[in-house]
């Protein structure tokens, strides 16, 4: 197979490739816009995404994703993008990934927690970055990506990069306003912030994307976490919960790129590069896309459904950063590898903002 070698010109389509298709069915698992032109592509991968299809973010930044690396290609790379569950459940992607049974996975870092703690800080944990600007200079300019590239290589996988939405927003049957109303509180909640919400006495339950709806309408819980206001307005809450719970656990959290490490270890520089731009790129217009439509989704959530903001009192702000805190000097505790020197890395981030 010849190899194209993208000049400086191919890169600079990345800025300008935000071609996202609009075609909706899905054939085979994959989606049938992205079966054509396949004539040119000289790289071919297959892509699983753990977002549910209806949502309108799988077409803008996952589709959106692998339309936008055809684009500042010139047609070179074409990845197909799977809807859940398709090639292999959810739960043993990245093993999938990382065994070459799927060339490329883009999903949730926190669902891996019981296998690498890791993993989990780099889905994003309560109270650690105020924005997007954060997020990305603690992760490149001070050298946290090294680590979690690392972390995933232990299971035979390469980190391109994340997907961000603008935090994570609790969605509530209940008013939530002081840590008594945490109490009994059966919580929908993954990875590390489960931990700090476990500490203010809640009872964290985990379900599937595809579950969530009935389990919040139906009592099993009364709370959520899936993403940010506009990832869970998407999801339906709004219909089956009274309240939007704020301020946010978190400003930021990370979705993933990832590709069986073999298949990425073989391509050359420039490709590798152009995979990785367009992954910034996309993720940035993922977490500015978020960020403006959960102000536009509260507004409706308020003005037009009458539902409610349930707003948390300082001191219970300050109680649950504390338990967050915690959370974090134990996971540098039973994972001295990664987890530390991340931790260590977040807290050179916290002196930088006289926390």
């Amino acid at each position: 197979m010849q190899e194209k070698d993208f000049t400086r010109r191919d890169l600079l389509k990345i800025g300008a490739a935000a071609g996202v298709t609009t075609a909706a069915g899905v054939l085979g698992g994959a989606t049938k816009a992205f079966s054509q032109e396949k004539k040119k592509a000289k790289y071919r991968w297959r892509i699983q995404c753990h977002w549910p299809v209806g949502v309108g973010y799988y077409k803008l930044y996952y589709e959106g994703f692998c339309n936008r690396v055809r684009e500042a290609s010139g047609g070179e790379i074409d990845i197909t993008p799977y809807a859940p569950d398709t090639i292999v459940p959810t739960k043993d992607t990245l093993e999938a990934c990382g065994s070459g049974l799927l060339d490329m996975n883009f999903c949730w870092p926190a669902y891996w927690q019981g296998k690498s703690p890791v993993l989990s800080l780099a889905c994003g944990h309560t109270f650690v970055w105020d924005d997007f600007s954060q997020m990305y200079w603690n992760t490149y300019m001070q050298e946290v990506m090294p680590i979690y590239r690392s972390a995933y290589a232990d299971f035979g996988v390469h980190l391109i990069g994340f997907q961000g939405v603008d935090g994570i927003t609790l969605w509530s049957k209940k008013p939530i306003q002081t840590l008594n109303d945490f109490k009994g509180l059966k919580v929908r909640s993954t990875g590390t912030p489960a931990e700090t919400l476990k500490k203010a006495g809640c009872t964290p339950v985990f379900f599937p994307g595809s579950e969530l709806y009935q389990a919040l309408q139906t009592g099993v819980c009364d709370a959520a976490h899936w993403g940010a206001i506009y990832t869970g307005y998407e999801m339906k809450f709004n219909e089956v919960t009274k309240y939007i719970v704020q301020p946010d656990l978190a400003r930021v959290s990370n979705a993933e790129i990832v590709m069986n490490k073999k298949l990425w270890d073989k391509l050359p520089k420039d490709v590798q590069h152009l995979l990785e731009e367009c992954a910034i790129s996309n993720n940035y217009g993922c977490y500015a896309y978020c960020d403006y439509m959960s102000k536009v989704n509260m507004n409706q959530f308020v003005k037009e459904q009458g539902g409610q903001i349930s707003r948390l009192t300082p001191e219970t702000v300050k109680q649950l950063q504390k338990y967050s805190d915690e959370v974090l000097e134990e996971y540098a505790a039973k994972d001295p590898k990664y987890c530390g020197p991340v931790v260590k890395k977040y807290k050179e981030m916290f002196a930088l903002l006289g926390r």
